[in-house]
């Protein structure tokens, strides 16, 4: 009987410290992802205001052409 509840506390052990690795794990992941998230909202501004420029200098070029 002593071995079944020692047999028992290691694989509670064991599962605790897998828990633990996978919920380091997955803060990571929800950091980095947060982090991901905010790098694509700040290249998707640029890129709509680079869009923006291209077509403000389209437009001048057209209007350049024109005259």
């Amino acid at each position: 009987m002593s071995e079944l509840f020692h047999q028992l506390e290691a694989r509670i052990k064991a599962l605790i410290e897998r828990y633990q690795t996978l919920a380091h794990a997955h803060r990571t992941l929800t950091e980095h992802n947060a982090k991901l998230l905010q790098e694509k909202e700040l290249l998707l501004a640029k890129n709509k205001a680079a869009i923006t420029q291209i077509e403000n200098m389209v437009s001048r070029l057209k209007s350049n052409e024109s005259t």
